[in-house]
């Protein structure tokens, strides 16, 4: 459904839909209940989203002559490091703009400006309002730390804006739905006017944020389930940038069902790892990996760049050194001073979040069965 256009607001409800039916099907009280408070969560979110886009319209129209050249898209499978690239190149903020986990969920113009003047008034007041957020933060997001480290003023992606459409797989981190309602796997593979409406409430946000934030600025994202979107986001931006990083199968795989599949210990205890509900995320895994060599063949070398999750890991700096040279961008002596810090703090980190592809019932070999001659181009191990 439009409201008055895609560009000012955008929901598949088809999909919202279908979730419901399948909720409401089968008995689950708890799923009942954790069901209706996001429906009324989301219903109250919306309003308010809406309500920030009508300020726009009235105070910043500016935002429409905003252009968004040549913007950055970091993508993989979830757990393959972009969450660490993307806050390292958030680092350059000369010459990058990128949204903070709070502006995905109002990513406007206003919403961005209040957030500015709040943060000036906290200033004069001793930062009381920021240390509140960081409790806050340790409250809510504590137990995702080895997971992925959250905060509404670290840097993140921007897939709220497609969950915000029921246009993202991320929704089913919520409802143990994926394996029956496909529709958000792939937007490249939905029909084009759903793919124009998608892209016209995406770019309408890219640009309110740009506006902002400092519109001369180059925009900075990272992705994981954009992977699905490669086609739709080049033809939208056909100058933008990709970075792709590389994670092992053995170790992708079964990382994205950790991270996706955990939620549902809450709402369905009893459910196992091995449960088509999880296995869902597996199979999407696989599916990106296909579709990310694909995509790659279509974007000239300029555009796109591959790195190996371990190359990362190893030496963060030379890999973001590495991008830099390969898109001719030209790093300030205080973003490689910021950059060296950033590594040294980050050198002796090891993720204490385990997992295995046998947990969720795969094994090596069947992995390699679908993804062997992948594989063996990427150069890992069977």
């Amino acid at each position: 459904m439009k409201y008055f256009n895609a560009s000012f607001y955008y929901v598949r409800y088809s999909v919202l839909g279908k979730i419901l039916r399948e909720t409401f099907t089968k008995f689950n009280w708890r799923l009942w209940v954790f069901t209706l408070l996001f429906v009324c969560m989301y219903l109250i979110g919306q309003f308010i989203h809406i309500i920030f886009r009508l300020i726009d319209e009235i105070f910043y129209r500016g935002y429409k002559a905003i252009e968004v050249k040549r913007p950055v898209f970091i993508i993989s499978n979830p757990r393959s490091g972009t969450t660490y690239l993307h806050r390292l190149i958030s680092l350059d903020e000369e010459q990058f703009a990128y949204t903070k986990f709070a502006h995905t969920f109002q990513m406007t113009a206003s919403f961005v400006k209040l957030a500015k003047l709040m943060k000036k008034i906290d200033e004069h007041m001793g930062n009381m309002m920021r240390k509140s957020i960081d409790a806050l933060d340790r409250k809510i997001w504590g137990g995702w730390e080895e997971i992925h480290p959250m905060g509404f003023n670290k840097a993140e992606e921007d897939e709220q804006v497609f969950a915000q459409m029921i246009m993202s797989a991320g929704i089913f981190i919520l409802f143990p739905f994926l394996q029956k309602i496909p529709d958000t796997n792939f937007l490249d593979r939905e029909p084009d006017d759903v793919r124009k409406n998608v892209m016209d409430f995406y770019e309408s946000c890219i640009k309110r944020f740009m506006y902002a934030s400092n519109g001369h600025k180059t925009y900075l994202a990272k992705n994981v389930l954009s992977t699905g979107r490669f086609k739709t986001l080049v033809e939208r931006f056909p100058d933008a940038k990709i970075i792709y990083i590389a994670r092992h199968p053995y170790e992708a795989v079964p990382s994205f069902v950790s991270m996706f599949g955990g939620m549902y210990r809450r709402h369905s205890p009893q459910m196992p790892d091995n449960d088509p509900a999880k296995r869902a995320f597996a199979q999407l895994g696989i599916d990106f990996f296909r579709y990310s060599r694909e995509m790659k063949k279509t974007l000239p070398a300029n555009q796109f760049i591959e790195l190996h999750y371990e190359e990362l890991l190893s030496d963060p700096l030379a890999a973001v050194l590495k991008i830099y040279q390969h898109f001719n961008w030209v790093p300030s002596e205080k973003y490689l001073e910021r950059l060296k810090n950033e590594e040294a703090r980050n050198k002796n980190y090891k993720s204490n979040h385990l997992y295995s592809l046998e947990q969720y019932g795969f094994t090596k070999e069947e992995i390699y069965n679908e993804l062997g001659e992948i594989m063996d181009e990427m150069g890992f191990e069977k």
